[in-house]
């Protein structure tokens, strides 16, 4: 990823992932009547994979509005550094 001191450039980086959604309360996997330990053991594997992906949605999301931060903190350095090359001129 190119990190550039133009937050428009940052925000359409990292834009894909503001309409990610991940709820680890949403979809769970249930087995009715079944006892067979191998398939109770797989949902419970797989309840705790949707929670485990929330959280990297989580994070990713996290750091995709830092980077859009970031890109706003450059870009006002860049402005003040080209004002001060421009009063020297």
């Amino acid at each position: 990823m190119r990190i550039a001191s133009d937050v428009g450039a940052a925000e359409a980086a990292v834009s894909g992932f503001a309409g990610i959604e991940a709820d680890s309360d949403g979809q769970q996997v249930s087995l009715g009547s079944s006892n067979i330990a191998g398939m109770k053991a797989g949902a419970r594997l797989t309840n705790k994979l949707v929670r485990d992906v929330s959280t990297l949605v989580s994070g990713v999301k996290a750091e995709a509005d830092r980077v859009t931060a970031l890109a706003s903190r450059i870009e006002a350095r860049d402005e003040q550094d080209a004002s001060g090359m421009r009063a020297q001129s």
